[in-house]
């Protein structure tokens, strides 16, 4: 009997009392860490005076920052792709947390070693690596929290190729590491209602499935593909040679990160013409395919110079990691275009009533959480204008506990879209602003970008819906008044915002 006992338990020291031993101190970590947090958090709230609060949890929220970058740090895999994507919601989050997790945005896994890399592609591809690619670089030229990018050459065609591999490591314990995430927002939001913010692990347990499964990746990749095949863009996505889950192939294209500007002056090419370009993409996806990539922050963004562009332009846009990406359903998609067209008009009664239709509240502070701007530039129309560093300083840090429980109400009661479209916004953004500094001095351009894509998401589901009308009902003066009424509204945007551009363009040629 005690040989039996002590056979077993020489069974589980050599293979499952390790892996249970690791995922006992994996989830107790993060178990304890997010136990830790919310009682300081509860602690600071009961102990401090009105006068005190607001430093109070500004410390708190610098504590608890710093502690769930220690577990992050400590624990790697997908706690690190969590970390990255809280330390992007900048609107979103209290800056002691987003500056704190910023740290994550540069942080490397440990390189996959070649013996892992080689034993990988024998257990997911039932072949040896030799006989897959005449070369292969073991040295990574790009490294992730879920994956590192290799070099390779096909063994049948001599294509240069980039193989994405995903770290084996993580498939031992991803599974855990969400289910004890989301356990921990789950019991947290259950002990204290207000915390608003239970949304995240929810956003994640839908994002972090897709992302491990490289086919999704390459089916989003084609599918992209496809919607902009017939469009006249400098967009280009490289061609899917295969996929599994854990490994996909694709076309080899040598390019660099969309934010290097000494890249753009070398090769004479205009940072804000790429702007434009990434947004005039961006817009085409929300507003009129409603097939969204969420993830274009610089490092999934290229940039290479291509004087044969059938753009016109003389770069291509090359967008890589095709893991997250979000379907709108069309009521929603043209709903969001109506809410751009009535911010870009600084209409509130448009701002308010689509602001709803999307699923959001609190106009105002929703308004200003899609544009990045205070209201009062929204409601003058005045997003064309310049934001000033003391706007975005007011902006990102709102200084109290009143608007961060207003945000995390909005938050809370948003769908799931509608919160990566935020986060997608906020990157659109910050890379528009960085690209359009670095040229000439101008105005504010990338709304009237946006719009002309608005005004035609509207004007093209108005006509359907009128024609769908008149087919089964047949027509009469209220549709004819409908269709003229939205034939005008559609043509004064489009022509407002044709005239803006044609005056910025002949600005910048004149120099003025």
């Amino acid at each position: 009997m005690v040989g039996g006992v002590g056979s077993g338990i020489y069974y589980l020291d050599n293979d499952q009392f390790y892996y249970y031993v690791r995922t006992f101190q994996r989830s107790g970590k993060a178990i304890a860490t997010g136990a830790i947090i919310a009682f300081d958090y509860k602690w600071t709230l009961m102990q401090a005076s009105e006068e005190d609060k607001e430093a109070a949890k500004s410390a708190c929220h610098k504590r608890s920052a710093e502690r769930v970058l220690h577990t992050l740090q400590s624990q790697g895999g997908i706690y690190i792709k969590w970390g990255q994507h809280l330390s992007s919601m900048i609107f979103v989050l209290p800056e002691e947390w987003t500056s704190t997790l910023s740290v994550l945005q540069d942080r490397c896994e440990r390189v996959t070693s070649p013996e892992e890399i080689r034993q990988l592609f024998q257990i997911d591809m039932g072949q040896d690596l030799d006989d897959i690619f005449s070369y292969f670089d073991y040295e990574p030229i790009g490294v992730a929290s879920l994956a590192q990018v290799h070099r390779a050459q096909l063994a049948n065609s001599d294509e240069w190729v980039a193989v994405k591999i995903q770290h084996p490591k993580l498939d031992e314990f991803c599974r855990i590491d969400i289910n004890t995430v989301s356990w921990i927002f789950d019991t947290i939001q259950s002990i204290f209602p207000d915390f608003g913010f239970y949304w995240v692990a929810e956003d994640m347990r839908e994002s972090l499935p897709q992302e491990l499964n490289f086919s999704f990746e390459a089916e989003n990749a084609r599918k992209v593909t496809h919607q902009f095949a017939e469009e006249s863009t400098a967009l280009v996505v490289p061609k899917i040679i295969w996929a599994n889950r854990r490994v996909i192939c694709m076309e080899y294209i040598h390019g660099t990160r969309i934010d290097d500007l000494d890249y753009m002056k070398k090769h004479n090419i205009d940072p804000s013409a790429v702007s434009t370009e990434l947004i005039s993409i961006f817009s085409r996806m929300m507003f009129l395919y409603g097939f969204v990539h969420c993830d274009p922050h610089p490092g999934n963004v290229m940039i290479r110079a291509n004087k044969n562009n059938k753009s016109g332009r003389n770069f291509d846009i090359v967008l890589l990691d095709h893991g997250v990406y979000r379907t709108l359903s069309n009521d929603l998609r043209v709903n969001y275009a109506h809410l751009w067209t009535s911010l870009i008009e600084g209409d509130e009664d448009g701002i308010q009533r689509y602001c709803a239709l999307v699923g959001g509240s609190d106009h105002r502070l929703f308004a200003s959480m899609l544009t990045g701007r205070e209201w009062h530039t929204i409601h003058s129309a005045s997003l064309s204008s310049s934001r000033t560093a003391s706007e975005k300083d007011r902006v990102a840090n709102k200084p109290t506990m009143h608007f961060f429980r207003r945000i995390a109400d909005i938050l809370s009661s948003l769908p799931r879209v509608m919160l990566l479209l935020l986060k997608t916004g906020d990157l659109l953004r910050n890379v528009d602003e960085l690209l359009r500094n670095a040229s000439k001095p101008e105005q504010y351009r990338t709304y009237a970008i946006m719009g002309q894509f608005c005004a035609k998401a509207v004007w093209v589901e108005t006509k359907q819906r009128i024609t769908e009308k008149a087919a089964t009902a047949g027509f009469s003066w209220q549709l004819v008044k409908h269709f003229a009424v939205a034939w005008w509204n559609y043509h004064r945007l489009e022509y407002s915002l044709w005239a803006y551009n044609v005056h910025f363009s002949l600005r910048q040629k004149l120099f003025i």
